[in-house]
């Protein structure tokens, strides 16, 4: 409801909260979508690389789970920061992340786009 009223800092507490006690008790599943609203929150105030890092680690996770829906929708919005951006950092890191090639990560990225 914070983020939804655009009072990012209380939003960004209170999934940092969440993602406190989600580490705390092992639930690792919850941490990645915590990590992907913190993700998108950080995009929305354009801090491009604390956006990054936090999808990054979701994306880990989702594919961890093997939750391909997840993992998509993560993808589509590390494709947008990609198109924002257009930092080639992001590929090789998503590639790592991913076991795939940059150039596969940016075909993927392309798809992804609207």
């Amino acid at each position: 409801m914070a983020e939804d009223l655009r009072e990012y800092e209380h939003a960004r507490s209170y999934y940092q909260q969440a993602l406190d006690i989600q580490i705390e008790f092992g639930d690792r599943y919850s941490q990645a979508s915590t990590y992907n609203q913190l993700g998108f929150l950080s995009e929305a105030q354009e801090d491009y690389a604390q956006a990054q890092q936090h999808l990054q680690q979701a994306l880990i996770i989702f594919a961890e789970f093997n939750d391909q829906h997840s993992v998509a929708q993560t993808i589509q919005i590390l494709a947008h920061l990609y198109q924002t951006t257009q930092d080639d950092r992001l590929l090789v890191t998503v590639a790592q992340c991913l076991g795939f090639t940059p150039a596969e990560v940016q075909q993927l990225f392309a798809a992804a786009s609207p």
